[in-house]
This record gives structure tokens, sequence and C-alpha cells, in this order.
């Protein structure tokens, strides 16, 4: 698939090209008008037919058995942290990763353990999580930064599997995303993936959770509905929460979900587009995608070269270019988050030393991708970093 191509533009016309859009066709805008007439006639509002019928597609697109909608993927993070007991135990996070994935393991009730991320790939670095082990750890959460899914997850693996140590994946990044064609969400016990509007599928808001485990399965089916438990006629057996997701919401997330291989060839197409038009780059290198791997690109990360200002970039490509550059993932580490001063006992490892994230945090940007970018836009962007690189340099 190439990138859609533009209408001709004016002379002397600059494209604007933001941090995201949101496109939703005629027949996308058909889809969910036709699924609301639907919804209201029912008078299901809340996990009815529209949330089973995603719950199957994704799991469909996840290559698992389950999938379990939820009000967010932070949300399932918390409920995969609850059904595997972590309360009074360790998690192991990477540093390197947005606070939601420590805070649902603290509001599971477990202390944070963090860890230091691999600079080749973003995503946690085995040989420092094999260091972090505790006698007490029940899980390792790796976070698929940017859609990637590191060759490593089969190393971190091994560790749990020869450990007892429960592979919990965030994959608010990486849906569609494999490696060695393994599906992200069918690595560890289970998966969480977000919708909110940056990521590769979308909702607004709305998660799911995939895995292969049908205990597990049972229990977060359980946990999100305020713990009723359905073999107990519905009576309270956990202590759960409402964390279900709303019809309507489920309505866009099955239309992103049936859509999910135009759009992710969308995001593959443009990321095609940087790489052939980025070899010659002076100033910046593009994160190298490790051998197996098939990314649908989140993120299309570079690195910039020690004497690059990437305040200074990000702020000239905006004022000079109108190329809005993207957020980081991530330049704020979790372990320096001011929230740990007021939450220290929830936390582990919070003065320890984390030289791959650091180095990760520090130098990289990402450029705009999403569906429907045109090839004038791609060039735009090309061609105004590379002046802007130039200048800076």
């Amino acid at each position: 698939m190439t990138p859609p191509a533009s209408p001709s533009l004016p002379e002397k016309t600059m494209p604007n090209v933001p941090i995201l859009r949101v496109p939703f066709d005629a027949e996308d805008k058909k889809f969910i008008s036709e699924g609301l007439d639907k919804i209201l006639a029912s008078g299901h509002l809340t996990c009815g037919g529209f949330t089973k019928s995603f719950e199957e597609e994704f799991a469909k697109l996840a290559g698992v058995p389950h999938a379990i909608a939820t009000a967010n993927c932070t949300t399932g993070l918390e409920i995969i942290f609850r059904a595997l007991d972590v309360k009074g135990k360790t998690v192991i996070v990477p540093t390197n990763t947005f606070i939601a994935t420590a805070f649902a393991a603290v509001h599971a009730g477990a202390k944070v353990i963090f860890a230091d991320a691999d600079p080749e790939t973003l995503c946690l670095d085995p040989k420092d999580v094999a260091k972090k082990i505790q006698d007490d750890t029940a899980a390792i959460c790796l976070v698929h930064i940017g859609g990637i899914i590191t060759p490593a997850v089969e190393e971190l693996k091994k560790i749990c599997d020869d450990k007892g140590i429960a592979l919990v994946e965030d994959c608010a990044h990486a849906h569609g995303s494999s490696y060695k064609g393994i599906q992200a969400g069918a690595w560890g016990i289970a998966g969480s993936f977000s919708f909110f509007p940056t990521k590769p599928l979308v909702s607004g808001e709305g998660g799911v959770i995939t895995t292969k485990d049908k205990d597990l399965f049972e229990k977060a089916c359980i946990l999100r509905n305020h713990g009723k438990n359905p073999t107990l006629k519905n009576r309270i057996s956990h202590l759960g929460h409402n964390w279900r997701l709303s019809e309507l919401t489920a309505l866009i997330a099955l239309q992103q979900t049936k859509k999910s291989s135009e759009l992710f060839a969308s995001r593959k197409a443009s990321a095609k587009f940087y790489d052939e038009n980025l070899k010659d780059l002076v100033g910046a290198t593009p994160l190298a995608m490790p051998e197996g791997l098939d990314s649908t690109f989140y993120k299309y990360i570079l690195w910039l070269d020690e004497g690059i200002d990437r305040a200074a970039l990000k702020k000239k490509l905006k004022e000079e270019y109108s190329v809005s550059l993207t957020g980081e993932v991530y330049d704020f580490l979790c372990h320096n988050e001011p929230v740990w001063k007021d939450e220290a006992d929830a936390i582990v490892n919070a003065n320890d030393s984390f030289p791959g994230a650091e180095k990760a945090a520090a130098r990289h940007i990402c450029l705009p991708l999403y569906p429907g970018l045109t090839e004038v836009e791609l060039r735009h962007v090309v061609d105004s970093l590379k002046t802007c690189l130039k200048e800076l340099a």
C-alpha cells in the first residue's frame, strides 16, 4: 500500500502536518451510525452484542482464544495483576513507560521494581530484569514500546517460565504487531491494549485484555463487573470494580478492529516512505527494526546525533514548517515522577540508575505517523526535517 495521493497544491503552500488525525470515512460513519441505531433500539447500553462482537473479533486478530473488553488499558492491566494475585508481592516494570503501567500494579496491591531499557529496542533489558527479581516477584510486565516487540521477549519468557513468574504484556502501542509470527498479547499469560485516540486502533477510550489462560479469563470477567460471580448467582466473590466498556465505545472499537488490516497497512506505508527517504539523513538515524518483527508502527523513532537540541528541533519544525512531532516514548522516566515522593512505599528502587532508559529518553524523536498521511505531507516532513537538522548542526 502506498500513501494516498494529494491534490496539487498552489505554489508556496506549505502543508500543515499535525500531531494526529483520526480519519473516519463515509463507510466507517455508516457502520457506526447503523450500529448506534441498533444499540438504542436494543436498550443494552453496556456489555451487549457489540461488546461481545468486538471481543470475538479482537481475539482473532491477536491469535488467542479469549478477549475481555475493559474501560481502558490501565484497568485491563490492573485486572490482570489482580487475577494473578500480586497483592503484597513485587512486579517488575520498565522505567521507560507511561506511568499507568506502574500504577496498575500499585493499585492491584503490589510494589513496583523498576528495570532498565535496552536502547536498541527501547524495551525491557532482560539482563537488568534478571538482577531485579526477588523471591516475592509475581510478574514481569513487558511494554512493547512504539509497537516494537523486542527479540528479548524469548529470553524474558524463559526467565519467567524457569522461575514461575507471570509474563504480562502492556500492548498499548502494539495492536497488530508480531514477532516471529506471534502477535502482541499472545506471548505472556495476558496482554492489555489501549484504544486511546493516539493508538493504532482507536475508540476514544476503551481497552481489551487478551489471554490463552481460561482461568485468568474467567477471573477477569468477574473482576470487570464489580466481582459478580455467575457461578454463585452473581454474588460478589472478588474485590472488583466497574471496569466495563459501554456499547457505544465497543461499536467504534469493533469498526476499527474490522478495518485493522487497512489501518495497519497505511501506517506501514508511511513508515516505508520514511525508511526509503531518510537513508541519507544527517543529524539523526532511524531506529533499526529487529529481524523477525512485523510492526504496525505506533511510532516512527529516530536517534538524534549528539549536539542536536531536541526541543529546538521540535520548535523549529512546528513554527517554521508546520510539522508537529508526536510525543516521545518516553522523555520522562517513571522512577523520576514526583508522585513517588508521597507514595514511596509503593516502589522498591527509585534510587537505582537506569543508563539504557536514560539514553533512550534523552536522544530520540518520533515523526508524525497515522492513517491518511499523504505523500505530499510525508515529503514535507522529510524535507523539513533534513533542513532543520542541517541548520541546527
